[in-house]
This record gives structure tokens, sequence and C-alpha cells, in this order.
């Protein structure tokens, strides 16, 4: 250990001040920064959206937008996506990648300090045995000084890249969401299509051993007898197809969550029970600062922005400052043997024009980047106003659509009543029944079109807000 001599004393004082000065010199010269000013481009939003018809109940999108739909199934499959999909958590380890990246490039903006001690011992005999120690101790601090921004503006461009991981996240949690939701509205319809499949199947037997009572007793022709066991095939063929998509939207489900194909349990049920929320898209710029993608292009050109400040301080030279202080015999009264500062300008004369078309290369990207923004923001303006036309018209349709199924229930009961009593031909009841089918197939899908388009709407928006 050090004695507490006066001596040593201002030599620890020297060795504790020294990185602090060298730090102070080097921030003191460190104030500029080449960068252009940012300006968001310009980009004309409308104050509202065309297609919005809000109604009395409408509410803005909640961050679990998905409860409104009231299924505690469908509550309990997102959160099992949540936490188990696999590209989210890819997602996540990019975040944890680019914020490591951070740190790295935030440490260019410090000094590197050093520390060093080391003891020899020498042993010489002469006739008689002298020993000699020696121990030294010394820091040592060098700092490249950020006089044109460079450290500074590539530690802006590693936060933003963070940012930009971020977001791309958000994009994919919010994907993920969407997914999920649409994967099970397709479920719960394939579930009653495949039921009124099979209901009118069995209708379709019913009606064919009818038949073929009567073409026994020579009431019905052969043709009759032929024409109904055709309808009966045509409806078992399509329960096989059903059937697979049924059983293929279960395991993309199952993936979804981050589970094996085949490994999901779900009750299911109707799509009639589900609830349709009524969403309030707000207004175009407020969409706009929701949506992923449009934060992401937006840090993606501030830091094109900063890359430009970058490739302009190569232009200029760099200073360097470095400082050591290294104390001997520390074990004994202790003594300083080196203490210096010292400062280094290095500059490039000539490369060829190398650097110059670095900001030549840098000022176009800023303006690929720019360009991009500005279509993203058009892509996300027209996503909002397509997912409102779309839930607008699939209201319209399933609407439509009831009132279809209501009829042809009644035309195909008609047609039965009047078949039974001889005044009509078989052909008429055959043509009610398809048209039955059809019609309650077309209501279910309308039902399913009509819950995405309101989930497409969720994610065209920009997700859920607090």
């Amino acid at each position: 250990m050090m004695n507490g001599s006066p001596k040593e004393a201002r030599i620890a004082r020297l060795c504790k001040r020294m990185p602090g000065l060298l730090l102070a010199t080097a921030f003191g010269l460190s104030a500029c920064s080449l960068a252009p000013r940012y300006e968001m481009p310009e980009q004309p939003v409308p104050a509202q959206w065309e297609g919005a018809q809000k109604a009395a109940d409408a509410e803005p999108p909640a961050p679990e937008w998905w409860r409104r739909y009231g299924s505690a199934e469908l509550d309990a499959l997102m959160e099992r996506a949540l936490e188990g999909n696999h590209d989210l958590a890819a997602a996540v380890a990019r975040i944890e990648q680019a914020r490591a990246g951070f740190r790295v490039a935030r440490s260019a903006l410090w000094p590197f300090l050093g520390a060093s001690a080391g003891v020899s011992r020498d042993r010489t005999r002469n006739g008689e045995t002298v020993t000699s120690e020696d121990s030294r101790a010394g820091v040592s601090a060098d700092y490249t000084v950020d006089l044109w921004g460079a450290n500074r503006n590539a530690a802006d461009i590693a936060a933003l890249r963070l940012a930009v991981t971020e977001h791309d996240r958000d994009a994919i949690l919010l994907a993920l969401q969407t997914d999920v939701a649409a994967g099970y509205f397709q479920l719960l319809a394939l579930a009653d299509r495949t039921r009124i499949a099979e209901r009118n199947l069995e209708a379709a037997r019913e009606l064919l051993r009818l038949i073929e009572v009567r073409f026994d007793n020579g009431a019905a022709t052969a043709l009759d007898l032929a024409q109904q066991r055709t309808v009966l095939l045509n409806i078992e063929a399509q329960l096989p197809v059903l059937r697979q998509a049924t059983v293929e939207t279960r395991r993309a489900l199952a993936v979804l969550a981050g589970l094996p194909p085949g490994s999901l349990e779900l009750r299911g049920g109707t799509i009639a029970d589900l609830a349709l929320p009524a969403i309030d898209p707000g207004i175009p710029a407020e969409a706009l600062l929701r949506r992923p993608d449009i934060r992401a292009a937006e840090a993606a050109l501030i830091a094109a922005n900063a890359d430009i400040g970058i490739a302009r301080a190569a232009l200029f030279p760099d200073l360097g400052v470095s400082a050591s202080a290294f104390v001997r015999d520390v074990a004994g009264s202790g003594s300083v043997t080196a203490a210096s500062i010292a400062a280094s300008l290095a500059q490039t004369l000539f490369d060829g024009g190398a650097r110059r078309g670095r900001i030549e290369l840098s000022q176009a990207a800023r303006q690929e980047l720019a360009e991009n923004y500005a279509q993203a923001v058009l892509v996300a303006l027209t996503d909002v106003e397509n997912a409102l036309t779309a839930v607008a018209t699939s209201q319209r349709r399933v609407e439509i659509l009831t009132e279809t199924v209501a009829q042809a229930r009644e035309a195909y009961r008609l047609s039965r009543v009047r078949f039974d009593a001889g005044a009509i031909d078989l052909l008429t009841v055959l043509d009610s029944q398809r048209t039955l089918l059809s019609a309650e197939d077309s209501l279910v899908q309308a039902k399913q079109a009509r819950l995405d388009a309101s989930a497409v709407l969720v994610r065209a928006l920009g997700g859920g807000t607090s």
C-alpha cells in the first residue's frame, strides 16, 4: 500500500484529476455538428376520413382491442400468442441487439481510460546478496475530440436504429394480433358453414327418401331421382373441403401461438356469438402518429440526416488528446517517473474524392428515405380509407343477406308444402333448396368479412391507444 507522504498525496490527486481535466478539455472542444437541420417532409393529410361513418357508440381502438368482440376464448388465445409467438420474440431480440449497438456507439463520446501496475524484484550476488524491488502504477487516458459532431451523430443514429427496431416490433405485434383475430373468426365461420352443410345434407337425404318412395310408387321419375342424388352428392363434396380448411386454420393458430400444429384445443362456437365493435377512426393525423411503419420510416429518415453530418465531418481534421501519469516505488515513498498530456491532429490530404462521394451518397440515401416516408404516408391513408369502406360494405352486405336467408327459408318451406300437395314439380323444390343453402353460406362468410374488416381497420389505424 502507498504511504501517506505529502508527495504521494499530490501524485494521487494528479492521477485522479487527470481524466477529469481531459474530459473538460475534450468536451469544451466538442460543440459542433455538421448534420443538416432536420425538417419533416411536408405531406398533405386530409382533415377527415372520406369513408368515415361514425356510429353513436363508436370508440377508438383500445390497447386490448380484441376484447370488445366478447369472446373469452379469443382473449385466452391472444394472450397465449403474445407470450409464445416466435416472430415476436425474435423482434424483441433485435431490439436488444440495437440497444447494445447504441451503447457501443455512445461509448465513443467518452475517453478511454486505462490503468497499469507492476512489481519487479532483482537479486544479485557479488560476495553478498543484494535485493532490490521496483513497483509502479499508472493511469492513462485517450480521447478523440468530437470537434465536428461525428461521434455524436453516430450515437444518434444508433439510438434511431434502436427506435426503428422498436417500431418494427410494434408492427409485428399488431400484425400478430390481427392475424390471431382473423384466424379465430375464420375458425368460427368454418364451423358455422360446416353445420349449415350438414343440416342441408340431412334435408337433402330426407327429400331423397321421399322421392325414392314416390319413384317406387310411380309418382316420380328416374330424372327426379338422379337430380336429387346429384344435389346430395354436391353437398357431401363440400364437407371434406370445409373440414380440411378447419384443420388448417386450427394449425395456423397453433403456430401463431408458438405451439406445435395439432396441439391447440379450442372449443369454438358460432360466429353469431361475437359482438361487432363500432370503431371511431379519429382524424388522419392521429392515425399517422400511431402507425409503427410511419414512425419507423421517419426514424430512418432522421438517421440518414445525421449520417450526412458524419460524412461531412470526414472532410475536417481529427484531434486526439492523450494523458498519462505513472508513480514509481508505490510501496515506498513514491515518486513520479512520468506525467504527460499531448494532442495530435490528423487530416487526410488526398483520397481521390472518396469523402466527397460519401457525402453525395448519404444525401442521396436521405432523399430515398424521404420518398419512402412520403409513400408510407400515402399507403397508410389508403389502408384506412379502404378499411372504412370494407366495414361499411360488409355491414350492408350482412343486412341484405340476412333478409335473403329469411326469404329463401320461407320459399323453401312453401315449395315443400306445395310439392307434397302435388302443386309443383321437384325442380322448383330443388332450386329453392340450393338457393337457401347458398344464401346461408354467403351470410356466414359476410359476417366473417365484417369482423375481418373491423380488425383490419384497427391495424390500419396503428392499433389501440391507452
